[in-house]
Parts: C-alpha cells; structure tokens; sequence
C-alpha cells in the first residue's frame, strides 16, 4: 500500500480540519506526506483518545505503528507521534 520504506516513515501528523473531521498523514523523515487519511466523527465523541485510536488504525494500514505516550502536541489543534515498524 505505502510506496516508501520504513526507514523514510517518520511521523504521523494528526490536525483538525474542520469542526467533526481530523487530518492524518504520515510524513516521511524529509518532510514529504507521503499519505494521508480523514477521521470523521460525531462532535460528542471529540476527545484526545479517539484521533489517537483512529491515527493508530490509520498507520497500521501502512505497516506502522505509535506509542500512545509518544504524542507530543504541536498547537491547540495539532498532535503528532514519531512512527515504528509494526
């Protein structure tokens, strides 16, 4: 699925778009989205824990994973997580 190597994955970016949508990319070591998903969800259900889950499921597609504790915020609406092989 993914047309990089592991060793060029080095993030996921997780940022709200818009009220009810987050962006997820994986951002190669360069800087490159190199992929990218839409977690879409209820508003009622906005929470920390569910764009974490959705930007975990949303790496493993590409044969990555994250530690939960890893996710460092970068502004009010902005997370990211430095990515590992799954």
């Amino acid at each position: 699925m993914s047309d990089f190597t592991a060793a060029q994955a080095a993030v996921v970016r997780i940022e709200r778009a818009e009220e009810g949508r987050w962006d997820l990319t994986v951002v190669s070591d360069s800087g490159v989205p190199m992929g990218h998903g839409v977690h879409l969800f209820d508003a009622a259900q906005d929470d920390a824990q569910d764009e974490v889950a959705a930007a975990s499921a949303f790496v493993a597609q590409y044969g990555f994973r994250f530690e939960r504790d890893a996710v460092v915020q970068d502004g009010p609406d902005a997370f990211w997580a430095p990515l590992l092989d799954a």
